[in-house]
């Protein structure tokens, strides 16, 4: 008899995860956000699986481990966030979580279900961060900075989980700091092995700092708009000048602007994304002060650090996962409120505009 009950017990947990990923699927066409730089990436990834090196490719700013991927197989991402949706069910359960309830909020995110439809690397640094912090649960160090190495081979903001993991690893387990540098560092420099062979590593290194100084100058609130409230708020220009003129004829040949007007757009959307993104922030403060130190808060409130990076809604999908981690059953069912209420054509993203000067 209780050979059938636990048969019966798995199955059912079995059947939710299948029926989360069924979810993921739909929700992947939900939403009508689109995503420019996918041409970027497939030209780049078809670069890289013909030979040439990463670093001398059209995209060499990203490092190149889930460029190979799409370029592949193009549907690709759509199988890594298939798979994110099993590894943040495994991740639950191995945290003692309800894996059922954590996989079904993932699968309702909109984000993360649309962008895992285009040539994303935020999808690939999802899959390898939760599969990272699942393998470390299994005591297996090595391999969990093997797999953050993936992850950082992907794009550079697997730094913002990252960094919530390790600072947990320094209060709580300092012995397992050390494998799982190591096995980072040696799985992200393997993964520029074409760039080694041709002697252009250092190359690609100095387009990374690139990029680095490129989103430092970024103006970090516009991301943390969009987290707290669905969409961004910034600041454009509506009248101005142009050395004189009111058309940009030339980047090169860079002049002065002469401000006329300014206008902050808000827009408002807290459907977008999901309920969870709203609350996250006041759920792990919560965790931590009920529960001390512990893992689940520590990477979630770091993971959330991603808004820092921009507004653009994509950023977020390398955080998603570990938002989900401090779901409710309430907010599951707001967002498949949500979604019913987009399917039926009720919900636009609200703008309001206002005249600064």
């Amino acid at each position: 008899m209780s050979k059938i009950v636990n048969i019966f017990y798995i199955s059912q947990r079995i059947l939710v995860l299948v029926l989360a990923i069924l979810v993921f699927l739909f929700s992947a066409n939900v939403s009508i956000l689109q995503y420019g730089d996918e041409v970027v990436y497939r030209k780049a990834s078809l670069e890289q699986v013909w030979g040439v090196p990463p670093a001398l490719s059209s995209n060499p700013e990203h490092p190149p481990f889930a460029k190979y991927l799409i370029g592949l197989w193009g549907f690709s991402p759509l199988l890594a966030g298939c798979g994110t949706i099993v590894a943040v069910w495994l991740l639950a359960r191995r945290l003692g979580l309800d894996e059922r309830l954590v996989a079904l909020s993932l699968a309702t995110d909109l984000v993360f279900a649309r962008y895992s439809m285009f040539a994303t690397l935020e999808v690939y640094v999802a899959l390898f961060s939760v599969l990272a912090v699942t393998a470390y649960l299994y005591r297996r160090p090595w391999l969990s900075g093997v797999l953050w190495g993936l992850a950082f081979a992907s794009k550079f903001n697997a730094l913002f989980p990252f960094l919530g993991f390790i600072g947990y690893l320094a209060l709580r387990n300092r012995r397992s700091v050390l494998p799982v540098l190591v096995g980072l560092v040696l799985a992200f420099v393997a993964t520029h092995a074409v760039d080694v062979a041709n002697g252009v590593f250092l190359h690609h290194l100095n387009s990374y700092m690139w990029l680095v100084l490129f989103h430092g100058g970024k103006n970090p609130l516009m991301g943390w708009t969009t987290l707290f409230f669905g969409a961004p708020w910034y600041v454009y220009y509506t009248k101005f000048l142009y050395n004189g003129t009111e058309v940009v004829t030339s980047i090169s040949r860079p002049g002065e602007y002469l401000v006329m007007e300014r206008r902050l757009q808000i827009s408002v959307a807290p459907w977008m994304g999901h309920v969870a993104w709203r609350t996250a922030l006041f759920e792990g403060i919560y965790m931590l002060l009920k529960n001390g130190v512990s893992l689940v808060p520590l990477v979630s409130m770091a993971s959330l650090l991603v808004a820092s990076s921009g507004w653009f809604y994509w950023y977020f999908v390398v955080a998603v996962p570990f938002i989900h981690l401090l779901t409710r059953k309430i907010y599951v069912a707001l967002q498949l409120l949500f979604m019913l209420l987009l399917i039926l054509g009720s919900l636009q993203i609200y703008t309001f505009s206002i005249l600064l000067s």
